[in-house]
């Protein structure tokens, strides 16, 4: 709950640096007690300073857990931060700490975190290095990695494969046509009339989520003009209404939108992984074994057990009702592994108690890899969170970092979300060459939140023969031109771009990826007019500076999080500013 809550508070406080009387002083209430101040200074805005104002926060609740305070106590200390510091509607402020009450109270009674470790993962870099407080754990890895080989394109003619990626659907069954885009609450298009308010398909300029109707007509447009052999369907399917979810409202989300496909595709194959918005609260994906049946995720599990295993068969389950991953063979020689990357998710306050391999899946993720490896089978990989994001924890993201690099002639491409933004990252061997190993899809999101055109992905793979790469020959980026859907009525889904034709990439493998990579950080205007513009679909009037450029390009390259060697030209500021503008909450 507490770091939810910072997720919403901090991004509207006016400083980003401790202040140097702070610096001088070992805890954030040491400050106060030596200045005079008081926690009263902290609520009614007498203490400035965005970093300050969350150590202060974060200290004065555990102050009162070690005080053993009553569970009341604390949530009234957290109701009376929300709302006497207008960071919410008094309605958002209750609803939202009522949400995180349990799942947060079961963990923050059993471990104190240090302050500047919570307020780094909810801010930013810019409230300097945190202590380590993961001691860091290694999966075991085999011997025995094959040379390395070069890729040869496919001769054209041959067999292709046709996929299609939604991700961050984020259907919002409360959207209302004409309702308030501005509306004083992080998730508007809900409630009041307008008469510039809610387009019927969809709203931008606001943060706004999508009706199902918008969806379904993606649904349509795939299955009519993309035609794909099988989707990945990258989680992330309730609206943002983070505030005010229960279970039985995202597993309705979870039906209705898994029968909507199946409508569309009854004999198209779909490939699904969790999003770190599947569960409710938010984030909350406690490990197999980490808490009482009452607060684990098997209510989640079990579910998306029951209604995967329409596209699934029965040997793929089990792993998905204990942890939610699975793998399953697509064809002879291609399987299909689905990850469930919120055991890496920094806001996933479970792994606070113990973020050993989480549901043992790294561990899993390595028996599968060798075992394909062994009998010559390619392997798509799928997920939502991407690993080498700061939103993914480091110990995680190194060990699978490993992972990729000892697998690399075998894992052949890996397709994520959880951005709504349209990038890649990169990641490179180990070895002394440091040849790049492999690279991750960052899918766009299909929901518009926030001021985004609802988006598809459609990749074309090598296909099904022998001796096949099933690396991807293309991919190709479809918004949907949601001005002309609310004025007339007429939903148009536009070709963007493809990476044939924008980038001149004849296939998209790690080789050409970094070559792509390198022809970007020679040519800025050639990454202004392709890369910036497509990351945020054609916004024209979205600057990027010096500090933007120089983020980006290190965006490309940053495979795995917590990588001093990677952002070290970037100053904290920079780091920061860009850090909140592509934090996805």
């Amino acid at each position: 709950m507490l770091l939810v809550v910072l997720c919403i508070i901090l991004p509207t406080a006016t400083a980003y640096h401790l202040t140097p009387e702070f610096r001088e002083h070992s805890t954030a209430l040491d400050f106060l007690r030596t200045t005079n101040k008081t926690f009263d200074d902290l609520i009614e805005g007498r203490v400035s300073g965005k970093c300050l104002a969350c150590e202060l926060f974060v200290e004065a609740v555990q102050l009162l857990v070690q005080n053993n305070a009553s569970e009341d106590e604390i949530v009234s200390l957290l109701s009376r931060a929300c709302t006497t510091l207008h960071i919410e509607s008094e309605r958002v402020c209750s609803y939202i700490i009522e949400e995180f009450r349990s799942e947060f109270l079961s963990v923050v009674f059993r471990l104190l975190l240090h302050p500047a470790w919570l307020c780094y993962a909810a801010i930013g870099p810019s409230c300097g290095e945190p202590p380590n407080i993961f001691p860091y754990w290694n999966v075991t890895i085999p011997g025995g990695k094959p040379a390395r080989q070069s890729l040869v394109r496919p001769e054209d003619g041959l067999p292709t494969l046709r996929v299609v990626q939604f991700s961050d659907v984020h259907v919002d069954l409360r959207y209302k046509t004409g309702g308030k885009k501005d509306c004083g609450e992080p998730l508007c298009c809900r409630e009041g009339n307008s008469a510039d308010g809610a387009g019927y398909w969809g709203s931008l300029e606001a943060d706004c989520d999508i009706p199902l109707r918008t969806f379904e007509n993606a649904l349509t447009f795939a299955r009519e003009e993309l035609k794909p052999d099988f989707i990945l369907w990258t989680g992330d399917i309730p609206a943002h209404d983070v505030w005010n979810q229960s279970r039985e409202q995202q597993l309705h989300h979870i039906q209705i939108t898994a029968d909507l496909i199946s409508k569309h595709f009854p004999d198209t194959v779909v490939y699904p992984s969790l999003g770190n918005h599947e569960s409710s609260p938010v984030d909350s994906f406690p490990p197999p074994g980490s808490t009482t049946e009452k607060l684990s995720n098997d209510w989640l599990n079990k579910f998306v057990e029951k209604i995967w295993s329409r596209w699934l068969p029965p040997e793929s389950l089990p792993t998905i009702g204990y942890a939610g991953y699975y793998a399953v063979q697509h064809s002879e020689k291609l399987r299909i592994i689905s990850l469930n990357t919120q055991y890496c998710d920094n806001l996933n306050f479970w792994l606070y108690l113990n973020n050993t391999d989480p549901g043992d899946m790294l561990k899993w993720l390595v028996e599968e890899l060798t075992w394909a490896e062994k009998v010559e089978n390619k392997v798509i990989i799928i997920g939502h969170i991407p690993t080498g994001r700061s939103d993914c924890l480091k110990a995680f993201s190194w060990n699978y970092y490993r992972i990729i690099d000892r697998f690399e002639a075998t894992v052949v491409g890996q397709y994520m979300g959880h951005t709504h933004q349209d990038h890649f990252a990169l990641q490179y061997s180990e070895e002394s060459d440091h040849h790049p190993t492999s690279f991750q899809f960052i899918s766009p999101s299909t929901t518009t939140f926030s001021d985004l055109r609802p988006s598809i992905r459609l990749y074309t793979l090598d296909g099904d023969r022998k001796k096949s790469t099933y690396r991807p020959l293309k991919s190709e980026t479809y918004l949907l031109d949601l001005n002309r859907a609310n004025d007339k009525n007429e939903t148009v889904w536009e070709l963007e771009y493809d990476s044939m034709s924008a980038y001149n990439l004849t296939w998209l493998t790690p080789d050409t990826m970094d070559q792509l990579y390198r022809r970007f950080k020679g040519d800025r205007d050639f990454f202004y007019k392709t890369y910036w513009q497509y990351k945020f679909h054609m916004q024209p009037d979205r600057p990027c500076d010096d500090s933007c450029y120089h983020y980006n390009l290190c965006e490309m390259i940053t495979g795995r999080s917590g990588d001093p060697t990677i952002c070290k030209n970037l100053s904290l500021k920079e780091q920061e500013k860009h850090f909140q503008l592509n934090k996805m909450c």
